[in-house]
């Protein structure tokens, strides 16, 4: 009677290993299937870089065409300010 019990116990450690292995697998299967994961594996790597240099690019640009503004603006009240003086 000791000895079918020894079996028996024998036998639902090895069941119970085999469910906690089988688990194992599944919560890493689920992680592979998350958001962040799928999103890793399907966009290239470089895709956060090149949204960051795009928003550097245009702040760039923008700044320069203040500056570009400013300019012209200076120049066009220099030219009229050179102008008016010359006519007297």
């Amino acid at each position: 009677m000791d000895r079918e019990a020894a079996v028996i116990r024998a036998e639902m450690s090895q069941t119970r290993a085999e469910i906690d292995r089988k688990i194992r697998q599944l919560e890493i299967r689920a992680k592979e299937f998350s958001p962040r994961e799928v999103t890793r594996r399907y966009l290239p790597e470089y895709f956060v870089d090149q949204v960051i240099g795009g928003m550097l690019t245009l702040v760039g640009l923008q700044l320069a065409w203040a500056v570009h503004r400013r300019r012209v603006r200076r120049r066009e009240v220099l030219r009229a300010a050179m102008g008016a003086y010359t006519r007297w």
